[in-house]
């Protein structure tokens, strides 16, 4: 009996067609952009990162991504400001608090009670002309801003609670070594005392400090309410951290690539803005069914007491117009 293979072995060659297809790798981008934070993989900041890849890749048709490096894998957030410049980064997302070394002007992002609240902050940062702003006074700099991203309101952990201001009398409260977060919390009354993050459990155990400002995902995450089990709800600033590219770095790419990275970075900022604000709201959740003692102190006299600041820091007409143009949101 004579089989019949012509079938067979005409399919054949589609099937291993079809294999291959399916085995080769994707096209790699033509254009590869590092970009560096110091948070986890989990956290908005890498969301809001890996979002601005996939838009980048998607508005240039493959033609350009970002790698995204969490955990100060490229260094931290000063040597990922400076990798800018040097060319070891292309992208950096940065605490503001740290870009002000680098560029003063910045420093209005620094000010307490700048905003009324997350709400303001969130349509201030989507305001072109605050952004605008912001990308001059950068540009200024060698810098070039893809994006606004948000790392959380700032609140009060302490080991005796907070009710009122008067409380915060010659507390020693860990502060940022920020010229204008130090000034805030002498306004407060307090003691503040500079020092790194990493060194913050150990001196709230010891009673080296007798507290701290964070955001409410950071007090859960890290376990301070181990140490530090009050937390008072003053929400004394909204901390930007922007996106940044050395100037240089960001002109050099194709004129197509330039025009998509700012959309894709002006869009993944906003999803990181709610996905932080999401967050934040979920962790004070669970705040609230741990053994944490929460107060919501009237914030109108912190607002009072640190008004003094405005008139020291803003110095410069630069200072001064963002200044104004953010205040101007409504």
């Amino acid at each position: 009996m004579k089989i019949q293979r012509h079938g067979l072995l005409a399919a054949i060659p589609a099937a291993c067609a079809a294999l291959m297809m399916a085995a080769a790798p994707a096209l790699a981008a033509d254009i590869v952009l590092k970009a560096s934070h110091n948070a986890n993989p989990d956290e908005p900041y890498h969301t809001g990162m890996q979002a601005m890849s996939k838009l980048l890749k998607e508005k240039t048709n493959g033609k350009a991504e970002i790698k995204v490096f969490s955990n100060a894998q490229l260094g931290d957030e000063t040597e990922s400001i400076q990798g800018t410049k040097l060319g070891t980064v292309d992208i950096a997302v940065t605490a503001n608090e740290v870009l002000v070394d680098s560029v003063p002007g910045m420093s209005v992002f620094s000010l307490p009670y700048l905003f009324k609240d997350a709400e303001q902050m969130e349509r201030a940062a989507q305001s072109q002309a605050v952004l605008d702003d912001v990308n001059r006074i950068l540009a200024q700099k060698g810098y070039q801003l893809l994006g606004l991203f948000f790392a959380g309101t700032r609140n009060l952990m302490t080991k005796e609670p907070i009710q009122s201001i008067d409380d915060m009398k010659g507390r020693k409260l860990r502060t940022l070594t920020n010229k204008i977060h130090i000034d805030a919390f002498k306004a407060f009354g307090a003691n503040p005392t500079p020092m790194p993050y990493t060194e913050l459990y150990g001196a709230l155990e010891t009673g080296v400090v007798d507290g701290a400002e964070a955001a409410n995902t950071n007090y859960l995450s890290r376990k301070f309410y181990e140490v530090a089990p009050n937390w008072a709800m003053i929400g004394w600033t909204e901390m930007m951290a922007p996106v940044i590219m050395g100037k240089a770095r960001f002109e050099a790419l194709p004129k197509d690539v330039q025009t998509a990275l700012l959309e894709a970075g002006k869009e993944a900022a906003i999803a990181e803005r709610k996905a932080y604000m999401e967050s934040d709201k979920k962790a004070y959740a669970a705040l609230e069914k741990l053994p944490v003692k929460i107060t919501h102190p009237d914030k109108e006299p912190f607002r009072q007491a640190v008004k003094k600041t405005y008139d020291k820091f803003l110095q410069t007409d630069d200072q001064k117009h963002l200044f104004e143009l953010i205040r101007s949101v409504n």
